[in-house]
């Protein structure tokens, strides 16, 4: 119930700032283990993929979000599941790792932080571990507006047109031990995909 609340009043958030225009919903499978991965330039950007993807969302976010005043409120009311660096990364890891085998959707970013515009950030390789592991499709996601809604040190949103475009999913096989190579490999073809998306 918490959550379809908090979705419900992140919905009419959303709309108050301007309704946002997305397209390529349909890719989102609807059933079985699923990853979403998106660019990040504004907090809103995880709002509008827990409001407009049509799945129950838990996250894979940065320990220091949950200290946030309404994104720590907002993420622990969806499960999110931190992550930071020390022991309690791998803690993380197996968490996800769960969701996935639960046959749950997994949505994060891959550049671990808040970017500039549509100049995306080094891309962190978890994604695509989480993927071949648990031989769960991937879905990229193209987010472009938040960060006029709700620019980075700002605290207030203001109204501005948001979108996000939603690609066909990639199908990777399941790998026991996933390798560095492949991974890499993994990431520089989802960095240029989320370039043409972007531009």
């Amino acid at each position: 119930m918490l959550y379809k609340l908090n979705k419900l009043i992140a919905r009419y958030f959303l709309r108050l700032l301007g309704k946002p225009v997305i397209t390529g919903q349909e890719n989102i499978p609807r059933t079985g283990p699923l990853i979403v991965v998106a660019n990040h330039t504004s907090l809103m950007d995880g709002f509008l993929l827990a409001v407009y993807l049509p799945r129950r969302v838990t996250f894979l976010s940065a320990a220091y979000l949950f200290r946030l005043p309404v994104v720590g409120a907002f993420l622990r009311a969806m499960g999110a599941i931190p992550v930071q660096n020390g022991g309690s990364e791998l803690a993380g890891m197996r968490a996800a790792l769960w969701v996935l085998q639960e046959g749950g959707t997994l949505a994060l970013f891959p550049e671990g932080r808040v970017g500039a515009g549509n100049k995306l950030g080094p891309f962190q390789t978890g994604w695509a571990y989480l993927s071949l592991k648990a031989g769960a499709p991937v879905v990229p996601i193209a987010i472009k507006g938040t960060e006029a809604v709700l620019p980075p040190g700002a605290v207030f949103p203001r109204r501005s047109k948001i979108y996000m475009q939603i690609a066909s999913p990639w199908t990777l096989a399941k790998v026991q031990r996933p390798g560095q190579e492949t991974m890499t490999a993994l990431n520089m073809r989802l960095v240029s995909q989320m370039e043409q998306m972007l531009q």
